[in-house]
């Protein structure tokens, strides 16, 4: 399913940027990081509206989300 693997990959990039939950969750405008944490464990699903703004939080491009492993990963 292809929103457990943007979770899992959302979730990667976090911990190698050392990111917070919390701060994800904030700046996607949920009240608590369990709604993020649901996202990244598959358990609910990320709007496409926010999609973007997930990206520009984690400095990546939306296409790493959908893919895993560190060669996917856009050059900046």
């Amino acid at each position: 399913m292809i929103y457990i693997s943007i979770g899992r990959n959302a979730k990667r990039i976090r911990l190698e940027k050392g990111l917070k939950q919390s701060y994800v969750a904030t700046k996607l405008g949920f009240k608590a990081s369990s709604s993020y944490s649901d996202i990244e464990s598959g358990r609910r699903n990320l709007s496409v509206e926010k999609l973007p703004i997930l990206a520009s939080t984690l400095d990546v491009d939306i296409k790493d989300l959908f893919y895993e492993g560190k060669n996917s990963q856009s050059e900046r």
